[in-house]
C-alpha cells in the first residue's frame, strides 16, 4: 500500500460544536512521511498524542497554548478515508461541528481528489493484545492483519437497547457505514452539558437529540446510528497513530477518555 495525501488545497466553514464560534480549516497536501501536521498562526505542528489536553465529551488538544477542540469527526474523515499526510490549517479554536458526523469532510475531501504516493505506507502493529479498562468501561487491541472496530453500546439507561456492531475499516466501508453517523445528546444531559460551558453550537440540525429512547429531531440514518458514531469517534481517536493499523479493537462502553488512554498504551507497547 503506498502512502497518500490531497490533490489540492481547499477549505471547510463552520461553527463549533461546544464553543459555538466561527471556524475555517483549510486543507494542504503533504510531503510523503509528513503525517498529519496542524498549521496554527503560521506555525506548524505534528499531531501527538501528547497534545490531546482534554476528553471531556470530545477531544481537545493545545499546540504551543493554542487550544483545538472536539477534532475527532475531522481526523476521523482522515484516517477513515486513508490518508497519511496532510497539513490542517486552523482558523478558529474548534474543528467545524457541519452535520454533526464525518459526512461532509469526507465529501469534500473525495471532490477534490485523493492521490497516491511513491513511499509504501506505515505499518501500526501489535504482537499480542492491549487492553485498557476505566470502571465499567473496557477496549482491547488484538493483532489482526487488518484494521477492525468492533463496540458494544449500552443506553438503557436513556431507553436505548444495548447493540453490538462492526466491521474492517476500508475506505469504502467507513465512506458508506461509519461516516455518516451523527453526534447525539440526551435531553437529560442538556442543562448539565451548558451549566460546564459546552455544547453552544449544538442544533438540532447538527446533533441527534434523544428523549425516552427516541430521536426527536430526525429520522436516524442507521437504525444503531449512536453505536456507528462510537467507532466514528475512535478512528477519529487512532489518528494520532500513523499509517495503517494491523489491529483489531473491541470496545465496550468507551468514549474518548478511554479511547485516548488505548492510543497511548498503543504507542508505549511498541517502543
Amino acid at each position: 500500500m503506498k502512502q497518500q495525501t490531497i490533490k489540492k488545497s481547499f477549505e471547510i466553514n463552520g461553527i463549533g460544536l461546544h464553543h459555538g464560534g466561527k471556524n475555517r480549516i483549510i486543507f494542504h497536501p503533504a510531503d510523503e512521511n509528513s503525517g498529519i501536521i496542524l498549521n496554527i498562526n503560521n506555525k506548524s505542528y505534528s499531531l501527538q498524542i501528547q497534545k490531546v489536553i482534554s476528553t471531556n465529551r470530545g477531544t481537545d488538544v493545545c499546540f504551543n497554548d493554542f487550544k483545538i477542540a472536539t477534532i475527532e469527526h475531522l481526523l476521523a474523515s482522515i484516517k477513515g478515508l486513508g490518508i497519511d499526510n496532510v497539513v490542517l490549517e486552523i482558523h478558529g479554536n474548534e474543528a467545524p461541528v457541519l452535520d454533526g458526523s464525518s459526512k461532509i469532510f469526507c465529501k469534500k475531501i473525495l471532490k477534490n481528489g485523493i492521490i497516491k504516493q511513491k513511499k509504501i505506507k506505515k505499518i501500526f502493529e501489535i504482537n499480542e493484545p492491549v487492553l485498557v479498562s476505566n470502571n465499567d468501561k473496557h477496549i482491547i487491541a488484538i493483532p489482526s492483519e487488518t484494521f477492525k472496530i468492533f463496540y458494544f453500546s449500552d443506553f438503557n439507561s436513556f431507553g436505548i437497547k444495548p447493540d453490538f456492531w462492526g466491521g474492517t475499516i476500508t475506505p469504502e466501508f467507513f465512506l458508506k457505514k461509519i461516516a455518516p453517523a451523527r453526534t447525539f445528546g440526551f435531553k437529560d444531559e442538556i442543562e448539565i452539558l451548558k451549566k460546564k460551558g459546552l455544547i453552544k453550537g449544538a442544533t438540532l440540525k447538527n446533533a441527534i437529540l434523544i428523549d425516552r429512547g427516541r430521536p426527536i429531531n430526525t429520522k436516524l440514518r442507521f437504525k444503531n446510528e449512536l453505536t456507528r458514531h462510537k467507532i466514528l469517534d475512535i478512528i477519529g481517536d487512532l489518528a494520532y497513530i500513523n499509517g495503517y493499523l494491523k489491529i483489531c479493537i473491541i470496545a465496550y462502553k468507551t468514549g474518548h477518555t478511554e479511547n485516548i488512554m488505548m492510543v497511548k498504551k498503543l504507542l508505549s507497547s511498541v517502543r
